[in-house]
């Protein structure tokens, strides 16, 4: 759980959380943040700040303006976010920060499994406006998370990062923030569905339908596509399963049930009926 901060404490919490402060302090800002391996969530406060943020290839940074403006330098490019704006940013640019007012907002880092540069269709360091049912959905997830304790388990907070990244893209996908000319790559469909499927196998709910949804086209158009290559989505997203079920078998001692589990099957017998298919499978 997290414990709010004011001035020269919370400046400490937005440091540890990757938000460097630079210059003077501001007396009344206010921080509550909380940090996990593969993410992190908070939300602040301030009259005035500045920030450089920490430059790591592996994050995804993201800012949702709630009232007043920002200003960022990424890479030596500025950009303003007005108020109910959200903005990506790639964790391998440099990137400065400021409040030009005073300035409420929430603010996220992933290690993201399909929200990439280059490989996710929606823009970024552009900020988009948005007021959407998916915003207020990330942004009530995320109070839970600062006002709660932090998931206790490895899977769970695995789990928590997937559902922060699918409702991110949720608000984005809302708001019609394609990047300019997209049309969900008709060329490269199939490797935006190897990106989804990795993001989502390990969801026992994750199925053709499920995965058509997520690169947003029908299933006839994702059978095609499949076809065109020699396999169907259906094959693909257990061939993954069992790639990680042997995986998961060879690093440990975890039962059967565990395994199953873990690498998206919703039962041991699916499990092994996937694997008396694996001949046909791994052709």
């Amino acid at each position: 759980m997290s414990l709010l901060t004011m001035g020269t404490q919370a400046a400490e919490k937005c440091d540890d959380f990757g938000w460097h402060p630079r210059g003077r302090i501001d007396p009344g800002l206010v921080a509550e943040t909380t940090r996990h391996p593969s993410f992190g969530a908070g939300r602040a406060w301030s009259n005035s700040a500045g920030y450089s943020l920490t430059t790591d290839p592996q994050r995804l940074y993201l800012v949702y303006t709630v009232e007043g403006a920002f200003e960022f330098d990424v890479d030596g490019r500025a950009v303003v976010a007005e108020a109910e704006s959200l903005v990506l940013f790639e964790g391998a640019a440099p990137t400065l920060a400021r409040t030009l007012t005073t300035t409420a907002r929430f603010v996220w880092y992933l290690e993201p499994t399909f929200l990439q540069p280059g490989r996710s269709r929606f823009r970024f360091h552009e900020p988009v406006s948005m007021r959407n049912t998916s915003i207020r959905a990330l942004m009530t997830m995320t109070n839970t998370l600062l006002n709660a304790p932090t998931p206790t388990t490895a899977s769970a907070r695995r789990h928590t990062a997937g559902a922060l990244e699918h409702l991110v893209a949720g608000a984005l996908d809302e708001a019609g923030a394609l990047r300019s000319g997209d049309s969900r790559h008709r060329d490269g469909l199939f490797m935006a569905s190897q990106v989804a499927i990795e993001a989502g196998f390990r969801d026992a709910g994750f199925d053709v339908t499920a995965l058509a949804r997520e690169v947003s086209v029908s299933v006839r158009t994702l059978h095609d596509t499949f076809a065109r290559l020699g396999t169907t989505p259906r094959r693909e997203i257990e061939r993954r399963r069992l790639t990680e079920a042997r995986r998961l078998a060879a690093a440990g001692d975890l039962s059967v049930s565990v395994v199953a589990e873990e690498s998206g099957f919703s039962s041991i017998k699916q499990l092994r009926r996937a694997l008396s298919r694996a001949p046909s499978l791994d052709a």
